[in-house]
């Protein structure tokens, strides 16, 4: 990369636009890349196990991708700087989303991290939206099973029967201490993950405001607010078959058997392995129902493919191209 270019990939990542659209309230949205070219990706993010689900997790991935394409990363009501709602979930951000793409000129990609599959899963339900996508691409899926949606939901169950102690306990500052370990551990994870070769896509100035923003105490209370809505989400997506002719490319690490380094409790060790097996079978099946999807298995237990393997982005990205020129 010369220098001229990463000076101008530093210029748009400054570039933060709120968004309005007719259905929603304002999104906070990242603009990168060269406007003119076609498709436009649009980027969307999940959590990891703090449960952060902003735009933080998209920072090397989107300057990555913006280096040969149009992107848009959007962030869910609450999420990041993204205003709040008074009920976040994936299935109200499916309706933004839907409207979203529906007002775009360009044909889009969706590339969606993590539980985002939900939504996009959703979104897809519209005819309109299904003729503006070209494809997907989904890193490290939500796997949409019984067994699946009951052992992502333990925690976030919890909260939810418990949720005005725990709001009230985040408004006294009780969670702070906590959480400011929480986000220092990301960052020095993050700060491992980032090989030489790609340093130059990474703006860890950003990445610092998104830092900030988990550390304020609003910001915990609506991440939170969404988690108490997850087993609903999980169910809806299950209902919603995703369309037979649109190519999905599935990136799925191996981030599930890295848990069971740490974990001690047979019940849970298994419902683990259950969660990570049953989930290859149904990303493997869901590629084998258009001749342009794919099914690739990455070889990491590290869960931020957005940091690891922008190349591999880009590669199943490529393939969808390829595909809808033919």
């Amino acid at each position: 990369m010369t220098k001229v270019l990463i000076f101008f990939l530093g210029l748009l990542a400054n570039l933060h636009v709120l968004s309005e659209t007719k259905s929603t309230k304002s999104l906070y949205v990242i603009k990168k890349g060269d406007g003119d070219n076609n498709p436009k990706i649009i980027l969307l993010s999940g959590p990891t196990d703090n449960w952060h689900s902003d735009l933080g997790w998209w920072v090397l991935g989107q300057n990555y991708l913006a280096s040969k394409y149009s992107t848009v990363a959007i962030e869910r009501p609450g999420q990041g700087f993204s205003q709040s709602i008074e009920k976040p979930s994936y299935v109200n951000f499916a309706n933004n989303l839907s409207t979203f793409i529906s007002n775009e000129k360009a044909p889009v990609i969706l590339v969606a991290f993590a539980s985002s599959n939900l939504s996009v899963q959703l979104a897809l339900q519209s005819q309109q939206v299904q003729e503006k996508v070209l494809g997907v691409v989904f890193l490290d899926p939500d796997v949409l099973t019984e067994h699946s949606i009951e052992h992502y939901t333990a925690e976030s169950e919890n909260y939810k029967k418990n949720w005005q102690q725990l709001k009230n306990y985040i408004k006294a500052g009780n969670y702070q201490s906590r959480i400011a370990q929480k986000i220092l551990q990301e960052r020095e994870h993050l700060e491992a993950l980032v090989i030489p070769e790609l340093e130059d896509y990474m703006d860890w100035e950003l990445y610092d405001k998104y830092e900030k923003k988990r550390g304020e105490a609003n910001y915990q209370i609506n991440k939170f607010k969404e988690v108490t809505a997850y087993k609903s989400d999980l169910e809806h997506a299950m209902e919603a078959s995703f369309p037979m002719d649109i190519p999905l490319i599935i990136l799925d690490s191996d981030f599930e058997t890295g848990y069971l380094k740490t974990i001690e409790d047979n019940k849970v060790r298994q419902s683990i392995i259950k969660w990570r097996d049953q989930g290859k079978k149904q990303f493997f099946d869901l590629a084998r129902r258009h001749p342009c999807s794919a099914y690739w298995p990455i070889d990491t237990q590290e869960h931020l493919l957005t940091y690891t393997h922008p190349q591999k982005i880009q590669q199943a990205i490529h393939r969808i191209e390829m595909c809808s020129n033919n």
